[in-house]
């Protein structure tokens, strides 16, 4: 077994702050992607048109390649700074967010519904709709994609700073001071289907395990959502061990001690690039303004990486019957 790469087990203890993880944009890169969006949005053309083509842009091939490699290889983490918003609509600037970050691989759909550019706000339309267009605060969690791209394009009146953490510094916390918990999140637990069951399902959750903080080529790998974990205990109608709920607890509890986790706060312009096979990430609540122009906005792109990167083969197998859905 390959030995854990050090890089991508980080405490914000060991980092000065988000500007170790920072890569800024040259004058010359801002103007080609403000180009490139315009010229884009002039035409009419949406995410949906640019999907499964190569649109890479030349000035940015160098950077870009520089960031895979940080993500994939290194410390899981970048903090992009310099994205075009003020000079662009929301519009270009969704064009101009996947423009930039196309060669991160092949877009996911975020939804059953096929949605490519998520838009994470306050939306107050009625319904019990997903945790990231409410205020509140998110707990750690990953994603469905291989790697995460979130745009700030506007920051609210306060609060939403982005949490984010590595699942190699927790695996090592706890496998220290906790290891019977962590041979139960390296099983793994059933999840939940809810409404995006692949067609194969035989029921409301997975039939298999998907594991957490579990080792695999180097790095440390895993799917944490930890009310998909308990909502498919209560529909197996299978009551968790004092000892289960305690292991899926304690990976939240030891990313929310001081200084594991890295914490700031985003401004217009700037973005999170980051492995979601390898870290958690989550949010502080964060008030809300009736002033569109001071609500809080971000772009959220998923990515599968093309081609495939290294997955255990619990966690491939989730994300595999997920894109089916």
């Amino acid at each position: 077994m390959a030995a854990i790469s050090q890089n991508s087990a980080w405490t914000a203890d060991a980092v000065s702050g988000p500007d170790d993880f920072a890569v800024e944009l040259s004058d010359t890169q801002r103007d080609a992607i403000i180009t490139a969006a315009k010229r884009m949005a002039a035409r009419g053309m949406t995410i949906a048109d640019l999907w499964g083509r190569d649109i890479t842009l030349p000035e940015l091939r160098g950077t870009m390649r520089k960031i895979i490699r940080e993500v994939t290889q290194e410390s899981g983490l970048v903090v992009l700074k310099g994205m075009p918003v003020e000079e662009l609509s929301e519009e270009e600037t969704a064009l101009a967010w996947h423009l930039t970050t196309a060669p991160l691989g092949r877009l996911r759909a975020q939804s059953g519904w096929g949605e490519l550019m998520g838009r994470v706000e306050y939306v107050d339309d009625g319904r019990d709709w997903r945790g990231y267009t409410m205020t509140k605060e998110l707990n750690f969690h990953t994603d469905h994609a291989d790697t995460v791209a979130l745009l700030c394009v506007r920051q609210g009146p306060a609060g939403g700073a982005s949490r984010l953490v590595s699942q190699g510094a927790l695996r090592a916390i706890i496998a220290e001071e906790a290891p019977e918990a962590l041979a139960l999140l390296n099983r793994g637990f059933p999840y939940a289907w809810f409404d995006e069951a692949p067609p194969e399902a035989t029921g409301p959750v997975s039939d298999f395990n998907v594991p957490v903080l579990v080792e695999h080529e180097g790095r440390v790998q895993g799917v944490y959502i930890q009310s998909f974990m308990l909502q498919a205990a209560e529909a197996m109608e299978r009551t968790l061990t004092k000892v289960e709920v305690e292991a899926i607890d304690l990976v939240r509890q030891v990313a929310n001690r001081p200084g594991v986790a890295l914490e700031f706060r985003m401004e217009p312009g700037h973005a999170l690039i980051f492995d979601n096979l390898s870290m958690l990430h989550a949010r502080t609540e964060f008030e809300r303004s009736d002033n569109t122009s001071q609500s809080r906005l971000l772009f959220r792109l998923w990515y599968a990486s093309q081609p495939e990167r290294p997955r255990h083969p619990g966690i491939a197998q989730y994300e595999t019957a997920l894109m089916r859905a």
